[in-house]
């Protein structure tokens, strides 16, 4: 039985992936957030949505084709 590698690349994906659909769920439904006594406007939540989703994909990407660490040349990836 292989044993899985720890992959970073992998989990901040998934970290970014889940602040980017709080964010789309709070431009979808309208929610008001008020820091310090000053709202904070939807459009702000659209655009950091697809800040973190694009970071979500980007690392995805990058997990997902980095090579082995172990020298293996047969195009298995770090992260299975």
């Amino acid at each position: 039985m292989e044993k899985t590698k720890f992959c970073p690349a992998m989990w901040l994906s998934g970290f970014f992936g889940l602040g980017a659909i709080v964010h789309l769920v709070r431009a979808a439904m309208g929610f008001s957030v008020v820091i310090a006594g000053r709202e904070i406007p939807v459009t702000v939540s659209a655009v950091v949505a697809g800040v973190l989703g694009a970071l979500s994909i980007g690392l995805l990407v990058v997990s997902l084709k980095r090579p082995c660490e172990s020298g293996k040349t047969d195009g298995s990836v770090c992260c299975k």
